[in-house]
């Protein structure tokens, strides 16, 4: 009972919030989100249950290809969606206990496993960053967002060199495990190159994914536009501190529409129903991911929770 306790009370409380601000938001934008355009969504889900592929083949990159797919995949739906239901990131961690139960005798041991998890986001950052670019070169995107992604390059980037040097420069005066890691997290340039062309694309499917959302809700933006939301609210995700980073997210999302023009009960209900969005299609995906397991279907959200207590 103690097991489910915990992830009962968190999804508990994660709902109870999302009714009370749906309870103290205006009508018009409560009406708004309950009544959009289902087949923009259907479409915004299925580039959504897409992009989580993407993300897990660009681990598979990081990793290699001793680990099989499934495996690799399960892990990162799994941790993806309970990003959106646990508290910081905690979902991060559940990945590699998610992985280790699901690879069995594959399983490349925690340095290797968390650093190559590691290196995914280091480059997913580096990605996000390169789309956020080109939106701020033509588009309204505000000067801290500007200074974020810049800052955000630099950090990311100087990890992953950080981890080049320490591996050649002293991997061999360090424990083995932490010079594996610091290895695993410094991939090779070709590997680094096809896990970032791959995650590109997985900003850009999002890209359309908002653009889809956000006209089913009856925010109607043009492409240009969504794509300064997602860059605004991307950053205003990268460190959450409560479950789906409710009210940061809220007001970043109202805030980035506000710069675009739209403002209203329509950008409201965008705000609530866009992490809605992003819960129902990692909890989605994985589902699939876990029923790829068959009869061990019930072990790996248990070994996902060992990990995120």
């Amino acid at each position: 009972m103690r097991r489910v306790l915990l992830p009962l009370v968190i999804l508990g409380a994660t709902v109870a919030g999302f009714v009370m601000v749906a309870r103290n938001t205006a009508g018009g934008a409560v009406s708004a989100a309950t009544s959009p355009s289902w087949v923009l969504l259907a479409a915004a889900f299925t580039i959504g249950a897409v992009v989580q592929l993407l993300r897990a083949l660009a681990w598979r990159q990081t990793l290699g290809s001793a680990v099989e797919f499934r495996a690799v995949f399960a892990s990162s739906a799994v941790g993806s969606f309970l990003d959106t239901v646990l508290p910081g990131r905690l979902g991060e961690a559940s990945k590699l206990g998610v992985l280790r139960a699901a690879s069995g005798e594959r399983w490349p041991g925690l340095p290797k496993a968390g650093g190559s998890l590691l290196a995914a986001h280091m480059t997913e950052a580096i990605a996000f960053c390169l789309v956020g670019a080109t939106a701020s070169s033509f588009l309204p995107i505000p000067q801290w967002a500007r200074g974020a992604l810049l800052g955000a390059v630099v950090l990311a980037g100087g990890a992953m060199l950080l981890a080049f040097a320490l591996h050649h420069e002293i991997g061999n005066r360090l424990p083995k495990s932490v010079d594996r890691f610091f290895a695993s997290a410094a991939v090779p340039r070709p590997v680094l190159l096809k896990a970032l062309a791959i995650l590109v694309a997985t900003w850009g499917l999002r890209w359309i994914g908002v653009f889809l959302t956000l006209n089913a809700v009856g925010v109607h933006v043009s492409v240009g536009a969504a794509l300064v939301y997602m860059t605004v609210t991307g950053l205003a995700n990268t460190a959450p501190i409560l479950p789906g980073n409710a009210g940061l997210y809220q007001g970043a999302a109202v805030g980035a529409l506000a710069m675009v023009g739209h403002v209203g009960a329509a950008a409201v209900a965008a705000s609530l129903v866009m992490p809605v969005m992003a819960s129902v299609i990692t909890a989605s995906a994985a589902f699939v991911g876990l029923a790829l397991y068959g009869r061990r279907f019930a072990e790996l959200p248990r070994a996902a929770f060992r990990v995120a207590r």
